[in-house]
């Protein structure tokens, strides 16, 4: 009877019922450890690539929600220094009419 993986493969790397069962399967007499090896290398990597995308992804979420927020701040910190630039000329304009009359 060919032995079992360890379960500390199965609980690091988050195997369901079904992928522990596909491992269990896969050492079979005739295929020996060379097949249950490259299903469990298969299967690690497959689990690897996805929390790797998914970390990709959250940290791309994060960087929109962040840059969203500056884009924000950016609009009324323009808006700031437009009003300034009015206020400017405003007082221009009265300087200048105050001194011709």
């Amino acid at each position: 009877m060919p032995e079992k993986l360890s379960t500390k493969i199965f609980d690091d790397y988050e195997f369901s019922d079904a992928e522990k069962v596909l491992v269990d399967e896969s050492n079979t007499a005739v295929t020996a450890k060379m097949n249950q090896s490259r299903v469990t290398s298969e299967l690690i990597l497959s689990k690897t690539i996805q929390k790797q995308a998914e970390a990709l992804i959250k940290s791309n979420t994060d960087l929109a929600a962040s840059n969203e927020k500056y884009s924000a701040r950016l609009v009324w910190l323009t808006g700031a220094l437009v009003f300034v630039g009015l206020v400017q000329i405003v007082v221009q304009i009265v300087q200048i009419t105050s001194q011709k009359t």
